[in-house]
């Protein structure tokens, strides 16, 4: 099944469609390799967070955990057992996403794992792609882009990183941030605006 991709000419407020904030943690970068270990996530709607939206759940994928993932998740095998199988995560996801516009800091990895097991999602918001196009168009080209940096720069509240729910959060919180500023600048913001700004 492949995922519906809306064309960036939707001139909808971004408070009038409903988003979710997902965030993966997986066994390797790689979004070809990777198998989840858990996954977070948050809905957004009329411009706000929507904790009543909200889930996590640990995957026990019944391989093996790679020590330098271990490390940066602190996820071990003896607590993965705890989570549900691969052949019942599509329906978690289909539940969490329920076709919505996808939000991901740096998407690709989310992308492919939804993908992969089935899960239609409406369209795909990248909040670092965003963040390092504004930062290219205010003359910052090397300012530092990663989830935890463009979140502090754009006000939101520091919260554990490299764990599932928190990093879903806090994308969800850089975006409510992001589309704010946006909307306070122009007047108003809309999907079209937030699509370009995450393709350019």
């Amino acid at each position: 099944m492949r995922s519906l991709r809306r064309a960036p000419s939707d001139d909808r407020s971004w408070r009038d469609v409903a988003m979710v904030a997902l965030d993966f943690e997986t066994t390797t970068a790689d979004p070809d390799r990777a198998e989840p270990l858990s996954v977070g996530w948050v809905g957004l709607g009329d411009g706000r967070v929507r904790m009543a939206e909200a889930g996590y759940t640990l995957v026990d994928h019944r391989g093996e955990v790679p020590v330098e993932s271990i490390r940066i998740h602190r996820l071990v095998p003896e607590e993965l057992r705890a989570g549900v199988l691969p052949d019942e995560l599509g329906d978690v996801l289909r539940g969490a996403v329920a076709e919505r516009v996808l939000v991901a800091h740096g998407a690709s990895l989310e992308q492919r794992l939804l993908d992969r097991w089935g899960v239609p999602y409406a369209a795909s918001l990248d909040t670092l792609r965003i963040v390092r196009t504004l930062d290219r168009r205010a003359g910052r080209p090397t300012a530092d882009a990663r989830l935890p940096e463009a979140a502090r720069r754009y006000g939101v509240p520091r919260l554990a990183a490299h764990q599932a729910f928190t990093d879903a959060l806090t994308t969800a919180l850089l975006l409510v941030s992001l589309a704010g500023r946006l909307e306070a600048d122009r007047g108003r913001c809309t999907m079209s605006d937030l699509l370009l700004l995450s393709r350019d």
